[in-house]
């Protein structure tokens, strides 16, 4: 999962193979000057023949061409000669190995190739699956990531906007402009949603909710906190506005008579670039070693007499060697769901979309003792937030660990704080983030704090 480096065809490695593969059919000198005036031009009438767009890589790998000029010259063939059938061809079978992956990245990736003759060139019926995978993977491992932007919201809906409350039916959200107007609530309705979009404009709230908490064992007893979910922005310029991923509060316990333990809260799932921890959520109050557990994240429950409070969730770690392989990985989860959901093509493996979110709260527990109150409910832990933005705008993100529910007898653990990564490309404006723990549950006997979340804010590579 480590970082990759910009795609640069190699001419020195090509060069004689290239050379004799156009002396194999064989081609004349007359054929070979009259591609490269062709691409120099940007005139494929110059062409001897059109069967000679096969050869369209020699040239530049002779070096008598340049990228530029080759990236105009197929985008000519494309719009105008439509050809578009015919490169494709050559894209999936890549004959005398011209067509190399590399070549065709650094094309796609050049602006002179226009957005419109890429996509037609990955939506074509001769481009398969692997093909078109391999290019969209290319763009995003060597940090094309405006790029790639463009490209998987280029069919997209021109504008979506958000004027009124609003649940999510999709995980996956993709506009060329994704707009949520002032004094609205969006709620993810998945664990973790995903907004991409070259312009993406917050003004209003986007809540999501993660890992549950264990409900509650019994009548006056605290059940857990969920954990705050996930949230994802991938946009080239981006307004944050409100994204909520706060743990939920574990909940009251009360003087009750019910003899039961607490259940344990459910597990999160964190991705985190290397040397970022999961904080550990607070441990329930309680006596003769029935407090209920810290977990990893999720708060403990509070135990009551005998009885032990749940154990606070724990989590799933998927750590990454840097800030670029893991937007690049995250990348390559949105560029399958593309292919396989509005492209309609299958690679024959696929990376799966990052489902991240935070764990749950621990129940408390409860006694038959008369009078004696059942334990309060460990609060979920903090979410995570992942933004990409080339110029990040401003935006406000809370992710604190959920506060541990109270009780007259033993309180609940605070859920641990959350996880926000914020990476941008060129500009950071104002942001305010919150990854503080949770407190711990009062009144009685006090549950222990959660620990703090990480705010991790880094510059990445950006290519184009």
């Amino acid at each position: 999962m480590g970082g990759f480096s910009t795609v640069t065809p190699s001419a020195q490695s090509v060069t004689s193979v290239a050379q004799a593969v156009w002396s194999y059919t064989p081609r004349s000198l007359t054929d070979i000057q009259s591609l490269t005036a062709a691409i120099q031009n940007n005139d494929p009438n110059l062409l001897s023949s059109l069967s000679d767009l096969m050869y369209v890589p020699v040239p530049y790998y002779t070096g008598q061409v340049s990228a530029t000029q080759v990236a105009a010259f197929i985008d000519n063939v494309i719009r105008n000669y439509g050809l578009v059938g015919a490169l494709a061809n050559f894209i999936a079978n890549n004959p005398y190995n011209l067509w190399t992956t590399n070549f065709v990245v650094s094309l796609v990736a050049n602006p002179y190739l226009t957005t419109t003759s890429f996509i037609m060139l990955l939506s074509n019926g001769a481009m398969s699956g692997n093909n078109a995978q391999s290019i969209l993977y290319g763009l995003a491992q060597n940090y094309y990531y405006n790029r790639w932007i463009q490209t998987v919201t280029y069919n997209a809906p021109t504008s979506v906007t958000f004027t009124t409350k609003a649940t999510l039916s999709t995980n996956v959200l993709i506009a060329q402009n994704i707009t949520i107007a002032s004094g609205v609530t969006v709620t993810c309705g998945t664990t973790t949603c995903f907004f991409v979009a070259q312009s993406f404009n917050n003004y209003g709230t986007i809540v999501s909710l993660g890992a549950a908490g264990a409900p509650s064992p019994g009548a006056n007893i605290g059940n857990g906190g969920t954990g705050g979910g996930g949230i994802v922005v991938i946009a080239i310029t981006a307004t944050l506005g409100n994204l909520n991923v706060a743990g939920s509060p574990g909940g009251v316990g009360n003087s009750g008579a019910t003899a039961v333990s607490g259940g344990g809260g459910g597990a999160g799932v964190f991705y985190v670039v290397t040397g970022v921890v999961v904080p550990m959520g607070g441990s329930g109050a309680g006596f003769s070693g029935n407090a209920g557990v810290a977990g990893v994240n999720g708060g403990g429950g509070g135990g009551s007499g005998s009885y032990a409070g749940g154990a606070g969730g724990s989590a799933t770690l998927y750590a990454f060697a840097s800030a670029n392989s893991m937007l690049t990985y995250i990348m390559q989860g949105l560029s399958d769901w593309l292919l396989i959901n509005v492209l309609g093509k299958a690679p024959s493996s696929t990376t799966p979309l990052v489902y991240m979110y935070g764990s749950g709260g621990g129940a408390g527990a409860g006694v038959t003792v008369s009078g004696n109150a059942g334990g309060g409910g460990g609060g979920g832990g903090g979410g995570e937030v992942v933004v990409y933005a080339f110029n990040v705008v401003s935006g406000t993100i809370n992710a604190v660990g959920g506060t541990g529910g109270g009780s007259p007898g033993s309180g609940g653990g605070g859920g641990g704080g959350g996880l926000v990564f914020v990476f941008y490309g060129a500009t950071s404006g104002n942001l305010t983030v919150s990854v503080n723990g949770g407190i711990g549950g009062d009144i009685g006997t006090t549950g222990l704090a959660g620990a703090n979340g990480t705010l991790y804010i880094a510059a990445v590579t950006v290519n184009g």
